[in-house]
């Protein structure tokens, strides 16, 4: 199982060796993985195509990115270099994405991922990670996306305290240079200021995931400080309401509703009486693609029906 959806939002679903593995990414690679992951299924071939509207992207996260940036970030994807150790030993180093082909005119990038890296999408029978859609997309810095699905792993356990070294945190977050060793943040201080508070306001703001931390120092080296050498993190779970009434903050998904989706402007509020923002982007993404592919003649009357109206 590869995504799994409930009354609120579209949960996604990864092996915990991509969440614990060591590779680099931006915040729009991250989010357009993010948007490949919530369609992948068991059943797909290995050379399924995965459709990715920029348009649709933007809308989910509220933010204009130019469609330059949608270009190198997939240029960086097809290059990324993911690497782990395997629960049987074996290290394996892989991409995400095999190809990325842009559809002219349409906004729509055709992903393939590659096949060394599906297993720990779909065959999930125990060590994973979930995590929600529309939280992963809208946490801004790639950190705070990262930090977000580690913590997610421990959500469900009960000892939701765990201790990582700080340097084996670093290395995932690929801030150490694996061939010079210098490492982007050498001094605490200024990895706290530019990773983990950061993170720590966005994640505990926005999401179902609260964090707090606690450094614990190391043997004292000569006359300096004691280094810090751990961190352990307390996460707090607590699952988000998951229904929202029509007012001014749901206003561009209303609009949506009515130009994009042709609901005349009752239908469109009924919808988001009944049904969390979540929701609504999910079933309008996938009527989206079933538009592109010429699966729908009446726009208008397959959402109102799709949505029970």
């Amino acid at each position: 199982m590869t995504q799994k959806e409930s009354t609120n939002e579209v949960t996604l679903w990864q092996s915990n060796f991509i969440t614990s593995a060591k590779y680099e990414m931006s915040a729009l690679e991250k989010n357009i993985i993010y948007m490949v992951m919530s369609q992948i299924r068991k059943e797909d071939n290995s050379e399924k195509m995965y459709l990715v509207s920029a348009r649709e992207l933007m809308l989910l996260t509220g933010t204009e990115i130019k469609y330059a940036d949608f270009q190198k970030a997939t240029a960086k994807l097809v290059t990324r270099l993911l690497q782990g150790t395997l629960t049987n030993g074996n290290f394996l180093q892989t991409t995400f994405v095999s190809s990325a082909e842009y559809v002219k005119g349409q906004g729509i990038i055709e992903i393939t991922i590659s096949p060394k890296i599906r297993p720990f999408y779909i065959d999930l029978k125990r060590e994973f990670t979930t995590f929600q859609l529309n939280i992963a997309l809208n946490l801004h810095t790639i950190y705070a996306k990262r930090l977000y699905e580690i913590f997610s792993m421990y959500k469900n356990m009960k000892d939701k305290s765990f201790k990582i070294n700080l340097l084996e945190l670093k290395q995932r977050l690929q801030l150490i240079d694996e061939t010079t060793g210098r490492d982007k943040y050498e001094k605490f201080t200024h990895f706290k200021a530019a990773v983990l508070d950061p993170a720590e306001r966005e994640i505990n703001a926005k999401s179902d995931i609260s964090f707090t931390y606690k450094t614990i120092e190391g043997a004292k080296l000569g006359r300096g400080r004691k280094p810090i050498d751990q961190l352990e993190f307390t996460v707090t779970y607590a699952e988000q309401p998951t229904k929202y009434s029509y007012d001014d903050s749901n206003l561009p998904i209303f609009t949506r509703l009515i130009s994009q989706f042709h609901l005349r402007k009752d239908q469109a509020s009924k919808v988001l009486e009944n049904f969390s923002p979540a929701e609504i982007n999910k079933a309008l993404y996938d009527i989206h693609l079933k538009v592109i592919n010429k699966e729908i003649t009446n726009i208008g009357a397959y959402t109102a029906k799709n949505f029970g109206l």
